[in-house]
């Protein structure tokens, strides 16, 4: 293989991120991932932080950082380094079609399929609560034909709202878009629909005759995220102009049609900066030479082989992703080994209380301000191996709310430490031994 600057392990968020952060810093980067990553299944919002020990997080959550605890990972960031990576994040997905406003300086409340409201950071225009106050209705369709959304829930928990229960609400039904089918469709199912000429034109008539009386109202529509999937933006655009209503995205279970816009973005983006991608590429262990790590080591089918590079920055995720592994008493980062620090009793690694912190949840690599792994006394452990992502320890992205946050901060700063590596410097030559490897 041509020799690379820097390898990145994982296909996630904080992987696509942290790659596209080096190939910006001018070096060569190769992707490699054992499958689409934790995007194709999650949602295309931004969580930076929703909830701390204190509660709700009001009002700018940049301000609550440096209220978490010291090894939280946006401690270790700091505030700069979160918001210049948010800058950065933005930047790319608006340069590839997905439109997101600027930093609105406070979370978003974002509405799901049960009538619940989500707090988020970055989502698409018009998917925040405030965009529903501007109606006089709400128009929750029935979708059939998706198993998972219950438009008549929807309605009863958002007539619960402080904000939203004066207004008149209604669950009219859709006809489906193929008629009476065996076939299970999805919402992705439907999003792609939606982006042929007939799809449209589907959808466009059935709102039509659901908004026919509410002329000259005007009246909200949520639905689920069925509005396209790589030009959503443009579709909801000349939907609301032609029908003359809102139109808000709820969010809904996988399959998660909002995060495989954001994992279309940051594709088209890699291609762009000329990023090598390879999948079905299963990452097992690593070479090292001393405290360098030289190689990655990749298992196929038939055979071993090894992946080199000057900097490598991990970003395989967590106990879900398949970054960590267990075993009787133990919990390790799967490619180096490295101890996650799980308790000796295993009935320790969680709580009684299901909805308290759980000590499994925060477990993960310990690094320093650079992202560097720390060995056990403290101490970077690996001079050119960098962590990104749930591969961290230090926070609980489920109860935070802080899980893409964290791992486009982490990526960018990962990314800036293989930057500042003596061996990525033109004047540094290196060995002759790694030109050849």
């Amino acid at each position: 293989m041509k020799p690379t600057d820097v390898l990145v392990a994982g296909s996630g968020m904080a992987g696509m991120v942290a790659a596209l952060a080096v190939a910006a810093g001018g070096k060569s980067v190769r992707l490699v991932a054992r499958g689409a990553g934790a995007l194709a299944v999650g949602g295309g919002q931004v969580d930076l932080l929703g909830y701390t020990a204190s509660g709700i997080v009001r009002g700018n959550p940049l301000d609550a950082i440096d209220t978490l605890p010291e090894s939280h990972p946006y401690i270790l960031i700091g505030r700069q380094g979160v918001q210049d990576a948010l800058d950065f994040f933005r930047n790319i997905c608006v340069r590839h079609g997905l439109a997101i406003p600027a930093n609105p300086g406070k979370n978003q409340w974002v509405p799901t399929i049960l009538g619940t409201f989500k707090p988020t950071f970055f989502c698409p225009e018009r998917s925040d609560r405030e965009a529903l106050q501007e109606a006089d209705a709400l128009l929750v369709p029935r979708f059939s034909w998706l198993k998972d959304c219950h438009a008549g829930l929807a309605c009863r928990e958002l007539g619960r709202q402080k904000r939203l229960k004066h207004l008149p609400m209604d669950t009219p039904a859709l006809n489906p878009p193929l008629g009476p089918t065996h076939r299970n469709l999805t919402a992705l199912d439907t999003a792609r629909l939606v982006e042929t000429p007939a799809g449209m034109q589907w959808l466009q008539g059935e709102l039509a005759a659901i908004l026919a009386p509410y002329r000259g109202r005007k009246a909200a529509v949520l639905v689920p995220p069925v509005l396209g999937v790589g030009n959503s933006a443009a579709i909801r655009k000349t939907l609301e102009e032609r029908l003359g209503c809102l139109l808000v995205e709820m969010l809904a279970p996988p399959p998660a049609v909002s995060g495989l816009r954001v994992r279309g973005a940051l594709k088209a983006a890699l291609a762009q900066a000329g990023v090598l991608l390879s999948e079905n590429t299963r990452i097992t262990g690593a070479r090292l030479e001393g405290q360098r790590c030289a190689a990655l080591v990749a298992s196929g089918p038939d055979r071993q082989r090894e992946i080199g590079a000057r900097a490598f920055i991990i970003a395989t995720g967590g106990f879900f992703g398949g970054g960590h592994c267990t075993g009787p008493g133990t919990a390790a980062e799967g490619i180096f080994g490295l101890s996650l620090g799980a308790p000796a009793a295993v009935q320790d690694w969680s709580a009684p209380d299901i909805f308290a912190l759980q000590p499994f949840a925060t477990l993960g690599v310990r690094v320093d301000a650079r992202m560097a792994p720390l060995a056990p006394l403290g101490g970077p452990l690996l001079d050119n191996v960098f962590f990104a992502g749930r591969a961290l320890a230090g926070y609980d992205f489920v109860l935070e709310k802080s899980g893409h946050g964290v791992a486009i901060a982490s990526a960018c700063r990962a990314a800036r430490s293989c930057l500042e590596l003596p061996c990525l410097n033109p004047d540094t030559p290196l060995p002759l031994q790694e030109h050849d490897r």
